[in-house]
C-alpha cells in the first residue's frame, strides 16, 4: 500500500512513517518546504504548504497514493493562546487544504484527519470518559481549530462522499516529543544533569495534579495504521486509554530512572488558568472496529523517553 503523511517530520508522524514501512508499505511525506532532510528513511519525502490546496493536489498527482494521513498542524495548546491566527491557519487552513486537494484529484482514497481529545473542552468529572457524541467545547484556540478541522472532514465527506475517516488522539508520550510538552521536558532537563555530572537537579513544574490520559506514541500511530485499513469514514474514534493518570505520577516515574537526585518545584507561571482537572475518553468503538489495544507499558515509555533525550543531549554536546 501507498501511503503519504502530512506532518510526516512532527513527532507522531516520524513514528507512523517508520512504522508504516516497517509493516512494509511505501511511504511517502508531505512536509512544510524545506523540512524534507528531517524525513526519516525511508519515506520518500515531497515539499509543499498543506494549506495550499494546489500544492497539495500536484503531490497527490505525482504520488497516487492508495491512503492518505493527515497529521500536519500547530500542536501546542499554550503557544495556541499567543498565537491563535497561526493556529488557525495551520490546523483548519492545512485540513481543508488537504480534503479540498483529495475532493480534486483523488476523491474515493481514503483520508485519515487526526484531531485531538481537546476538541471535547471543558467536560465535567461526572460526565467522563469522554465518547464520540460528547459535545465539542473548544476552550483554546488549538482545541477549537481543530474541532473545526473534525467538521470539515465530516462535512466534506457528507457533502462530496470523501472517505474522510476522524480520529481525535488524546495525549501522547514517547521518544522525539518536542520539550515544550511536560514529560520531555522533564527527561531533557534530568539527562542534561546527568550529562553535565551534577549531583542533583530541581525541574520547575506547573500543576502536576492535573489528570490526563497518556498513550505511547507508538501505540498511538498503530492505531492509525489499523484505522487506515479498517476505519470507517461515517464515524468518529477516539484513540486514548479508557484512564488518566495525574501528571505528578508520570513525571516522577522518571525519578528512579535517574542516574542523579531529582526534585520538583512548582512555577506559579507555568499553571493554566482553568485548566480541566481530568480528561480521559472511552477507546471503545476504535477497539470494536480495528482490534486496537495499547501495549506498551508506562515504564517501558518514560525509560524509552529519558534514554533518548540521553543520546540527543551527547548529541548537542558533539563539536
Amino acid at each position: 500500500m501507498r501511503v503519504l503523511i502530512t506532518g510526516a517530520a512532527g513527532f507522531a508522524g516520524r513514528h507512523l512513517a517508520s512504522h508504516c514501512a516497517a509493516l512494509g508499505h511505501e511511504v511517502h511525506a508531505l512536509v512544510r518546504p524545506g523540512r524534507e532532510p528531517a524525513v526519516p528513511a525511508p519515506a520518500a519525502a515531497h515539499g509543499a504548504d498543506v494549506a495550499d490546496a494546489e500544492a497539495v493536489a500536484a503531490v497527490l498527482r505525482g504520488v497516487r497514493p492508495d491512503r492518505v494521513v493527515h497529521l500536519a498542524g500547530a500542536s501546542s495548546v499554550g503557544r495556541s493562546f499567543a498565537e491563535p491566527l497561526a493556529t488557525w491557519a495551520v490546523n483548519l487552513g492545512g485540513a481543508l487544504g488537504v480534503l479540498e486537494a483529495l475532493r480534486r484529484e483523488a476523491p474515493g482514497t481514503p483520508v485519515l484527519v487526526v484531531t485531538s481529545g481537546e476538541i471535547h473542552g471543558r467536560v465535567p468529572v461526572g460526565d467522563l470518559p469522554v465518547h464520540e457524541d460528547t459535545p465539542l467545547r473548544p476552550v483554546s484556540p488549538y482545541g477549537a481549530s481543530k474541532a473545526a478541522a473534525d467538521l470539515a472532514a465530516a462535512q466534506y465527506r457528507a457533502a462530496y462522499g470523501l472517505p474522510a475517516i476522524r480520529v481525535r488522539a488524546f495525549n501522547h508520550v514517547g521518544p522525539g516529543q518536542d520539550p515544550r510538552f511536560v514529560l520531555p521536558n522533564v527527561a531533557r532537563q534530568i539527562a542534561r544533569a546527568e550529562r553535565e555530572g551534577r549531583e542533583a537537579v530541581e525541574v520547575r513544574v506547573g500543576n502536576v495534579d492535573t489528570r490526563r490520559d497518556f498513550t505511547d506514541v507508538r501505540d498511538m500511530v498503530r492505531a492509525y495504521a489499523l484505522l487506515l485499513e479498517r476505519g470507517d469514514p461515517d464515524a468518529a474514534y477516539l484513540a486514548c486509554t479508557g484512564r488518566s493518570i495525574a501528571v505528578r505520577e508520570l513525571i516522577e516515574g522518571l525519578v528512579p530512572l535517574a542516574r542523579t537526585r531529582v526534585t520538583f518545584a512548582s512555577d506559579e507561571g507555568l499553571r493554566r488558568e482553568g485548566e480541566q482537572p481530568d480528561l480521559y475518553g472511552s477507546p471503545a468503538r476504535l477497539r470494536a472496529d480495528t482490534g486496537w489495544e495499547p501495549e506498551i507499558p508506562l515504564q517501558t515509555t518514560l525509560a524509552d523517553t529519558l534514554d533518548w533525550w540521553r543520546e540527543r543531549v551527547a548529541e548537542e554536546d558533539r563539536p
